[in-house]
């Protein structure tokens, strides 16, 4: 597994939080920076994936 899937699995798992922090904790601010931050990791990571 190359550092590019991890990436998009922290991605994805941070936006999966963030869902929780949005339905859980009702913090829309917390929820949409997360969201936003997990979407940045996750394309992070397909960019460094389609490049190797």
């Amino acid at each position: 597994m190359g550092f590019s899937k991890i990436l998009q699995i922290v991605g994805i798992l941070v936006a999966l939080d963030a869902l929780y922090f949005g339905i859980v904790k009702n913090s829309m601010k917390m929820e949409m920076l997360m969201l936003l931050i997990g979407v940045i990791i996750f394309y992070c990571g397909r960019i460094l994936g389609s490049k190797s």
